[in-house]
């Protein structure tokens, strides 16, 4: 079994569709379509069913997913094990973080380790819920960048090796309006003193939004919302064009406040400690470079004083 034909086939689990996986392994859609074939000739059995241009794969296909990420992280690790002749690290890192920890603290460890480790390619996906378990145990990543404590709601089996957490820190949130807004000039405000002013939100799921729920509702200042988007990183934008307030990391607050916002913080504070979940066991060399910057970083934050 070809190692480049199990990369295609989970790009295209990964992707939905051939051309999606091509154009993110940046090779010619026909090399992908040919691997596929290959493949399901060799297992005898249909990976995927073809669904107008996407591709989803059959109840074989899903079986096989585990395997083939528990290969390539192997194949990944041996390779990230051997430096060039410059000691420079090579190999995959790929991490899964929650949208809210899109900023801050979290790029600039990516953006550092880049500068450090430049031929080492790094994937970033989208962990779509507080949850870390599945993604670390079906291979998807080697690292998952979300809220502490996380919930782990996948029970683990007899083989399933402990998880680690390394704290990074603490994420703060706060609340942006549109400007002219009226709202207090204190700041920070209590949440008793939330004006009446309609908000763009997100769908309830995640544990930060239904904490910011619980507290709204405790303060008597729950109303219905402005909009309710799906895309939680539209939120900010919705509020600079005047649609309504909307809760914000602390990180883009000066972001915010630069296009006319009115931006306040609370009393008490709403946030939520945040780090990497991982397997410390199964980590490549490249994955082990990204917690040993981030475990110096955090550890060099604390002592400057900042969350």
């Amino acid at each position: 079994m070809d190692v480049h034909h199990l990369r295609y086939f989970l790009a295209v689990v990964d992707h939905d569709s051939v051309h999606a996986a091509a154009t993110a392994l940046g090779v010619a859609q026909p090399t992908i379509s040919q691997a596929l074939r290959s493949l399901e000739r060799e297992l005898g059995t249909a990976l995927f069913h073809r669904i107008g241009r996407g591709m989803v794969p059959t109840s074989a296909g899903l079986t096989m997913v585990g395997s083939a990420r528990r290969i390539l992280r192997g194949v990944a690790a041996a390779e990230g094990a051997v430096r060039d002749r410059e000691g420079q690290l090579h190999g995959r890192l790929d991490l899964s973080t929650i949208p809210a920890l899109g900023t801050g603290m979290v790029p600039a460890l990516v953006a550092e380790y880049r500068r450090r480790y430049p031929k080492v390619l790094i994937s970033i996906g989208k962990q779509s819920d507080d949850d870390p378990t599945v993604a670390l145990r079906s291979g998807r990543c080697e690292i998952v960048v979300c809220h502490l404590p996380y919930d782990a709601g996948a029970r683990p089996s007899p083989r399933d090796r402990p998880l680690d957490v390394l704290e990074l820190g603490t994420q703060e949130f706060w609340i942006a309006f549109p400007a002219g807004s009226d709202v207090p000039a204190h700041d920070p405000i209590r949440w008793e003193e939330l004006p009446d002013l309609p908000l763009v939100i997100v769908p309830p799921g995640g544990s930060h939004a239904e904490e910011i729920v619980r507290t709204m509702a405790a303060a008597g200042r729950l109303r219905p919302p402005a909009a309710v988007l799906q895309n939680r990183e539209a939120r900010l934008a919705f509020a600079l064009a005047g649609v309504g307030g909307t809760f914000i990391e602390r990180s883009l607050a000066g972001f915010a406040r630069a296009r006319g916002a009115e931006v306040r913080s609370f009393a008490p504070a709403l946030s939520r400690r945040y780090g990497l979940v991982f397997e410390p066991e199964t980590l490549s060399p490249a994955a082990e470079a990204f917690v040993e910057l981030a475990r110096a970083s955090s550890t060099n934050a604390r002592a400057a004083g900042e969350s």
